[in-house]
């Protein structure tokens, strides 16, 4: 078993944050075995991304209600 199945392995929680979670895991694992500590970094800097315009979406709409 490498590094990256020992990993997914032990990840665990609530089925949905599991999935998620593996999911992320398996971008960052093959995205190290693709190209590196950059392509990495450029991985997770698009998900924070995401996160953040999600985020203020979300507080957008909040402020409408308000």
């Amino acid at each position: 078993m490498n590094y990256s199945e020992a990993v997914e392995k032990e990840i665990a929680g609530e089925e949905n944050d599991v999935r998620r979670h593996k999911e992320l895991w398996g971008r960052i694992s093959g995205a190290y075995e693709g190209g590196g500590v950059n392509l990495v970094a450029s991985v997770l800097n698009q998900r924070g991304d995401k996160i953040a315009s999600e985020f203020d979406a979300l507080l957008t709409e909040v402020r409408k209600k308000l």
